[in-house]
């Protein structure tokens, strides 16, 4: 190789590892397996299941400085079920998030498939996390869990404002869902944290012909005094044809070494068109969870539903006759890599 040719190519390594250097990609994952069991008055379930403190999933996530201050970003999820080895959703491959971006000092802004508003102001302000059978969301807490964008909007549009703001905090998110009615979102949630303090507040409507479409106005809460948290959570959600529904939960969670200690108390009340009740479910929950390590966590969660005015509600598998208990367990392991 002549001398010209040798420089040439220097210039080209040089070039490319100083390109490289300004981008990135992170592969990344959960596995997480449990021995579930659930309990009715029909009939019980025991089961090798998968989710129970965090849902199993396969990432990667990537990030380019593109200079200026500006940042191209992407992000793609799937899930599956670890105690099977199959898709979480077999309708998609990348069933949990996929999207890209634009960031900036101005916000960022994210084109795909994405967390509402609405949900991710539940998993934020649970001690249990959206998982589980002690978790808010196994309860049906909020009609909006029944709607076609219960946890993600697909085709969504979201607005992040930058973290210059005090503290403060916005989100917003619309969704075209490629033309049909049902199945479309558009949500606004507004926040602030700051010490010990943090409080988010959402407010999103669900298109859904059958029901007349869906308002829904979420708020949640947490507060740290030293090794305990409390968290409140509070929902609420109206439709025009269909039911409506309230949700609200009390629980806490006590951190000390490498163990953490979980309660909760829940209640969800269905009403018809006329204001009547129609499903009333009061749930308690129990859990821990201990650290083995950075990456490896072993947990348990115990839950107790109590059904009146109709309300059938059941975990893990297990069949309730209307206006009778039900009870449910998870002991699993959890594993990030």
């Amino acid at each position: 190789m002549n001398r010209s040719l040798l420089a040439c190519a220097l210039a080209l390594g040089a070039f490319a590892g100083g390109a490289s250097a300004q981008s990135s990609v992170t592969v990344y994952g959960v596995i997480d397996t449990n021995l579930g069991w659930g309990s009715g008055s029909v009939s019980d379930n025991k089961q090798v299941g998968t989710g129970g403190l965090m849902g199993s999933r396969l990432g990667f996530r990537g990030t380019e400085d593109l200079g200026g201050g500006l940042k191209a970003n992407f992000l793609i999820e799937h899930g599956l079920n670890s105690d099977t080895g199959t898709a979480a959703s077999p309708a998609a491959f990348w069933n949990r998030l996929s999207y890209v971006g634009l960031a900036g000092g101005w916000g960022e802004v994210q084109l795909g498939r994405q967390y509402t508003p609405n949900f991710l102001v539940h998993a934020t302000y649970d001690a249990f996390g959206p998982q589980g059978v002690a978790a808010q969301q196994v309860l049906f807490g909020s009609m909006e869990i029944a709607q076609p964008a219960n946890l993600r909007a697909v085709n969504a549009v979201n607005y992040l404002t930058p973290a210059t703001l005090g503290g403060f905090m916005a989100n917003a998110m619309v969704s075209a869902n490629e033309g049909a009615p049902a199945g479309k979102y558009t949500g606004l949630s507004v926040g602030y944290q700051g010490g010990a303090f943090a409080g988010h507040a959402a407010f999103g409507r669900y298109f859904n012909p059958a029901i007349d479409d869906l308002n829904a106005f979420t708020i949640g809460a947490r507060y740290k005094l030293g090794a305990f948290t409390l968290y409140g959570l509070y929902d609420r959600a109206n439709s025009g044809a269909g039911p409506d529904s309230h949700g609200m939960q009390l629980s806490g969670m006590y951190a000390f070494g490498t163990t953490e200690l979980k309660a909760s108390v829940a209640q969800s009340v269905l009403k018809s068109p006329g204001g009547a009740d129609i499903g009333t479910t009061l749930r308690t929950g129990l859990g821990f969870v201990y650290h083995l390590s950075k990456r490896t966590a072993l947990y348990g969660s115990l839950a107790h539903l109590a059904n009146s005015d109709g309300a059938a509600m059941a975990v893990n598998g297990a069949v309730t006759a209307p206006n009778k208990d039900a009870n449910g367990a998870d002991l699993g392991i959890r594993h990030i890599f």
